[in-house]
């Protein structure tokens, strides 16, 4: 585990590594309807996401399932509406069909994924009002209700979470609430055949996964451990598709940097 600091004290940073910093914030900033900051940074509430440029821009981006890949994810009120505007973009993919959960934790969401013009998967989720953990737990997640009036995603609502997958499920969940004040607030197992992982995630592979959600302050994060056969090490913060996570810490001022492929 590596830390740095960072002088945003108030702010948790998603930092992304993808092939053109300024085109990624831009379109970003883009589908939620604000302006992009210097050095290609896009604010998120009390969450900034900060874009680098790779310097192998033409490596491809990595697999979903591999170790310290990271996805984003916006909330919206309306995910057809959503995915119907995305799909009609230049250079935007829309990866197979909403799915709505039937049972469990996340009872009644609804996602789907989708590729950024330079290849990086996206999601939407649409919550229920009422998700299925409300009856399990206290505890809960950001859910944000209100359309953001000046995205151009029809019924975005801003950043749902920020994902992340994990070597081990267990010791990043214990990192997060022991170091940095995290709330667990739901856990599940997950089981894809390869037909439907190859539909909605672009990848040709099968076997379970290990999720769960976590908040640190108004930022949601979810963690996969994926159990699907090989699993790809993470990059190098300098290759596509590398990723940090700047959160803060008990008793610092300053930021801790995570790099989610060492949790």
């Amino acid at each position: 585990m590596t830390v740095t600091t960072n002088a945003r004290t108030s702010l948790s940073t998603i930092g992304i590594t993808v092939p053109d910093a300024h085109e990624a914030a831009d379109f970003v900033a883009s589908l939620l309807g604000v302006e992009s900051g210097n050095g290609a940074t896009v604010p998120v509430g009390s969450t900034s996401i900060e874009f680098t440029s790779s310097r192998s821009p033409n490596q491809a981006p990595p697999r979903l399932v591999d170790i310290g890949t990271n996805h984003l994810c916006f909330t919206v009120g309306d995910i057809e509406r959503a995915a119907d505007h995305l799909a009609g973009l230049d250079d935007v993919s829309v990866l197979g069909e909403v799915i709505t959960v039937p049972e469990g934790p996340i009872a009644g969401n609804r996602w789907v994924y989708f590729r950024s013009p330079w290849g990086t998967l996206f999601e939407l989720q649409n919550w229920p009002e009422v998700p299925g953990y409300y009856g399990d737990t206290d505890a809960r997640l950001h859910h944000r209700r209100e359309d953001l009036p000046s995205a151009t995603l029809p019924t975005c609502r801003g950043l749902d979470h920020s994902g992340y997958s994990v070597a081990d499920l267990d010791a990043a969940i214990d990192r997060l609430v022991n170091h940095h004040g995290a709330t667990e607030v739901l856990r599940t197992d997950i089981e894809a055949d390869r037909g439907f992982m190859t539909a909605q995630f672009d990848l040709d592979v099968e076997g379970t996964s290990r999720m769960a959600m976590v908040s640190v302050g108004e930022l949601n994060i979810e963690l996969f451990e994926h159990h699907i056969g090989r699993r790809y090490a993470a990059r190098p913060l300098t290759a596509n598709g590398s990723n940090f996570l700047t959160l803060p810490a008990e008793g610092r001022r300053d930021g801790v940097r995570l790099f989610p492929g060492a949790l």
